[in-house]
């Protein structure tokens, strides 16, 4: 666990542990682009799951940080992050 390199070209994600001194962006081992640094609370979805890779990139261009989202209704519950690009207004 800790904090994660993620590509999203190859949809491929590293852990970089919790060594917060060393913590840094890097370049895909893969194709070379550089990587997305996500916070330990981003788990990314499998490799095949294009659709769920898909949401991640366009919440992560848009300024969506991972971090925890609270229900104001349910007292210290968080809110599950978007999985789909459906919205549910319910």
């Amino acid at each position: 666990m800790g904090h994660k390199n993620v590509c999203f070209d190859c949809r491929k994600s590293q852990n970089l542990g919790s060594d917060f001194d060393n913590i840094r962006e890097s370049k895909c081992p893969e194709c070379g682009v550089k990587m997305k640094l996500m916070p330990h609370r981003f788990r990314p979805p499998k490799k095949q799951d294009e659709r769920k890779w898909n949401v991640v990139k366009y919440l992560v261009s848009e300024g969506f940080e991972y971090q925890h989202i609270y229900d104001d209704e349910i007292i210290n519950t968080y809110v599950p992050y978007p999985e789909t690009m459906k919205c549910s207004l319910a």
